[in-house]
């Protein structure tokens, strides 16, 4: 008797996830005819034909995935909750070594375009006009370029760590300074770490 109310537990639960199928793909069908006669219509260009069906075929995917384990007994919200958890682990991780990378690509950059040379004086422009950071080329590595604050203020003499990739997204004024040395030959005369004048 067990056995027979397993069977027609198992028998009920196979039923229905072949209607979750079923049901599916006969959307599907639906949904890309009435797509088609659009198209054959003028109505949506071909291009928008293709990424409208991929997208709903995918949707639908999800949907009948979701449906099925939720007719077994998993819980979907267990599911999407570790997945987005995991998506955004990577995401994180994506964007953490985006960073560094951009920054060693553009100090590549800044040695091949000689934007500014040591010693110059370089002004980074705020677009809304406010103040931005400013001072002598005092130190250069693949990470960062050091500016020495100028002037008679309370920051004169600090250094200034501007990671390179913030050279190529904002406007650069640029005061040639004494000095001949380009960034490239610092690089090559000084330790790959030395991003700070030596001290006194």
């Amino acid at each position: 008797m067990v056995d027979m109310e397993r069977f027609a537990g198992l028998a009920g639960q196979s039923g229905a996830i072949l209607l979750i199928f079923a049901a599916g793909f006969l959307a599907f069908l639906v949904l890309r005819r009435g797509l088609e006669r659009l198209g054959r219509r003028g109505v949506i260009s071909q291009p928008f034909f293709h990424v409208s069906k991929n997208i709903m075929r995918w949707l639908l995917i999800i949907t009948v995935v979701a449906a099925t384990f939720q007719q077994l007994g998993v819980k979907v919200t267990n599911i999407v909750t570790t997945l987005l958890t995991v998506a955004g682990m990577i995401a994180i991780g994506f964007i953490a070594v985006w960073s560094v990378l951009s920054n060693i690509l553009c100090s590549m950059m800044l040695v091949m375009f000689r934007n500014f040379d040591m010693g110059d004086e370089v002004e980074l422009i705020e677009p809304v006009g406010g103040t931005g950071l400013k001072g002598t080329v005092v130190g250069f590595n693949i990470m960062f370029t050091t500016l020495a604050e100028n002037g008679d203020t309370a920051e004169a003499g600090m250094l200034t760590q501007v990671p390179n990739n913030l050279f190529f997204q904002k406007s650069l004024r640029r005061k040639k300074g004494t000095g001949s040395e380009t960034l490239g030959q610092y690089l090559l005369t000084k330790p790959i770490k030395a991003g700070t004048p030596p001290r006194a």
